[in-house]
């Protein structure tokens, strides 16, 4: 497969991550810049929200009834508009100013593509797969969905827990992805590269874009240069879809910035336009939403991005009511912010996590110099966006303007730094627990304060050399405007093309080398993805492969549909009746104990993929009665490439 075979599937995804929204866009009424800029946010709400619902109702998950659950909301939203919001039935505007048309254009298409093609050196090929640990979870949980018809987040957990009631596992990215499988007809790696370059370039652009048209307001060299440098930043998209990967991650931050943009509006920190407040609100609410069915890592992110934010519009409002009623002023404000603080600290304590495994590998002030220069772990400085980055913050201290952002700006680089360099201990849990103290997770959000003041800076560098260049004389002639024009563009194409080299392309070569089949520590090998392929043509439907998750063996499931005795690998310890099979069955006799087991969970084949694991852990020698399994008395080989082998249970039925 060529990726201009994929163009389809792509399509298909952009319309799942679009469409969707725009029509919720339309039935509350969002209008301007919104009612565009919110459509991925909104179409991850309805598709999370939905298969929630449809999970309860005990409806399966597919396109046709992903959509009957949308017009049933896009009913009650319109109903709401009309009602609520006093809104005639059929009003909606999609109408947005010059500016804002051309900028958000050009660096859509300059960003997105950029964006996209780096993606596509990573994965080189559509089909290929992250060599990475979370992608054996990933892909089994995007088939657990396909078979199951359940895309629930309160539900997934259940593919590693089965006997839960509640099993939450944050499923909106999986639920997209089986649906861009079913839709396109595609195999599960297919469909997640196809979904994840959409995410990157599309999703996180037009965020991206939204927020700079909400922080700094219709200018299109601005807007332009937000998209464009959207693709500038390794820590993010392609940080989390190198690293992990965390795809539900990559979705969440990607919706992240829209989120953030609505925040300011609630707040009344930027004009809302012609959007109704009350609209914004619920607009506001439904994003919350969004971000917790995609990775509550991005509910977190909010919280902590939006506190400044909500000090400065708290001092305003203080200072507004001291002015207009005196000390009697205060008491509103000072009730306010007990209940906001209490409220958020609670928020905030529930979302920790109990993880404790990550260390700091960096003193403070290094950690500082990488953070400001979006080189977070020692990688390479990209050039262009860490002068721009540094314009733009100068610029904004002698300005005192847009205090508020400078704060959120600070807040993102102080929870990768306490990531980076803080000790274990109490601080570091406190502040940074909800993304398990993971300093990649917090890396990653970094871009989205530094994007805004990379673009910020970039237009201020280019509209200081355009008044500079026609500085002299008093009143420039026609030709010299047109040579000024020219410098400023060729200097603002350099920048553009540079942005995206250097240490972009640094991060590509090796986030590549994560995405082959062959070289690296590799899950699957060309050999026994090959075998894979055709295990549905060899094992019925309804029997069990035993399998060694370590050496990739669980991956059986998302690209035959078998059902596997571990879908996952774990560093727990095993269940007793699997811990018996994976002794004992490959020279099990009839009427022994394994066989025993076996017929009552329906293990009738064993996956060899030898001993070569992804990780060299204890846990992945558990399991000697699967690995290098050749001439044992209980397996009878049916199929092979390679060292790649598939034995049938022999003596067990």
């Amino acid at each position: 497969m060529s990726w201009w075979d994929l163009l389809p599937t792509i399509t298909v995804a952009i319309a799942l991550l679009t469409l969707p929204g725009l029509a919720l866009s339309a039935a509350l009424n969002v209008r301007g810049p919104l009612s565009l800029g919110l459509a991925p946010v909104f179409s991850v709400a309805l598709a999370g929200v939905s298969a929630v619902a449809l999970s309860v109702l005990g409806i399966r998950w597919s396109l046709a009834s992903f959509l009957v659950a949308c017009a049933v909301f896009l009913a009650v939203a319109v109903v709401v508009k009309r009602f609520a919001f006093r809104a005639a039935w059929g009003e909606f505007s999609f109408r947005i100013d010059r500016a804002t048309a051309l900028g958000g254009s050009a660096g859509l298409i300059l960003g997105g593509l950029a964006s996209a093609y780096n993606l596509v050196r990573v994965f080189d090929h559509p089909d290929n797969i992250a060599q990475r640990y979370d992608n054996v979870y990933h892909l089994n949980a995007v088939r657990w969905v396909l078979e199951q018809g359940d895309a629930s987040t309160l539900t997934l957990g259940r593919m590693l827990n089965p006997s839960a009631e509640i099993a939450i596992y944050p499923a909106a990215w999986h639920g997209f992805a089986a649906l861009l499988a079913e839709i396109a007809g595609q195999p599960v790696p297919v469909a997640t590269n196809g979904l994840n370059l959409v995410v990157a370039s599309v999703v996180w652009p037009i965020g991206v874009m939204l927020l700079a048209r909400v922080v700094f307001g219709a200018r299109a060299v601005l807007i332009g240069f937000a998209g464009v440098f959207s693709a500038g930043f390794a820590a993010f998209p392609l940080g989390l879809i190198d690293f992990g990967p965390l795809y539900p991650n990559l979705l969440s931050y990607s919706v992240l910035p829209a989120a953030l943009a609505l925040v300011m509006l609630v707040l009344r920190i930027r004009p809302r336009g012609d959007s109704h407040y009350g609209v914004v609100v619920l607009a506001l609410l439904v994003s919350i939403a969004a971000l917790g069915l995609a990775q509550p890592n991005g509910f977190t992110a909010l919280l902590a991005l939006t506190l400044p934010m909500a000090v400065f519009a708290w001092w305003r409002w203080t200072g507004i009511r001291l002015a207009r009623n005196g000390a009697r002023g205060l008491l509103a404000p000072a009730l306010t912010a007990v209940v906001f603080v209490a409220g958020f600290v609670v928020i905030w304590q529930a979302l920790l996590i109990g993880y404790n495994t990550w260390l700091p590998f960096t003193r403070y002030a290094s950690a500082i110099g990488q953070a400001v220069t979006s080189a977070p772990h020692n990688r390479s400085i990209p050039v262009v966006i860490a002068i721009c980055t540094v314009a733009g913050l100068a610029r904004l201290v002698r300005t005192r303007s847009h205090g508020w952002l400078l704060g959120v700006y600070a807040v993102a680089v102080t929870l990768y730094v306490i990531s980076a360099a803080e000790p274990r201990g109490t601080l570091r849990i406190m502040a940074t627990g909800s993304w398990y103290q993971d300093p990649q997770r917090l890396a990653s959000l970094l871009p989205l304060p530094t994007v805004l003041l990379a673009s910020f800076g970039a237009a201020w560098v280019l509209a200081w050399l355009w008044k500079g260049l026609l500085r002299f004389p008093r009143t420039p002639s026609t030709a010299q405007k047109v040579a000024a024009g020219a410098v400023v563009a060729v200097v603002a194409a350099l920048g553009v093309l540079e942005s995206q080299r250097g240490a972009i392309d640094e991060f590509v070569l090796e986030a590549r080398t994560h995405h082959t089949f062959e070289g690296n520590p590799t899950i699957l090998s060309l050999d026994e993805l090959a075998l894979l392929e055709r295990v549905d043509e060899t094992v019925p439907e309804d029997a069990v492969i035993a399998v060694n998750p370590w050496n990739g063996g669980s991956l059986a499931y998302a690209i035959s549909g078998r059902s596997v005795t571990q879908y996952h690998m774990s560093s727990g310890a095993m269940r007793p009746e699997l811990a018996v099979l994976a002794e004992e069955l490959d020279d099990a006799a009839a009427g022994s104990e394994a066989c025993t087991i076996a017929r009552e969970e329906r293990v009738e084949y064993v996956l060899d993929f030898g001993d070569y694991y992804l990780l060299d852990r204890e846990e992945a020698y558990r399991y000697p009665a699967f690995d290098e399994a050749a001439g044992a008395a209980n397996l009878e080989l049916v199929d092979s490439e390679g060292d790649a082998r598939l034995y049938r249970v022999a003596n067990c039925s």
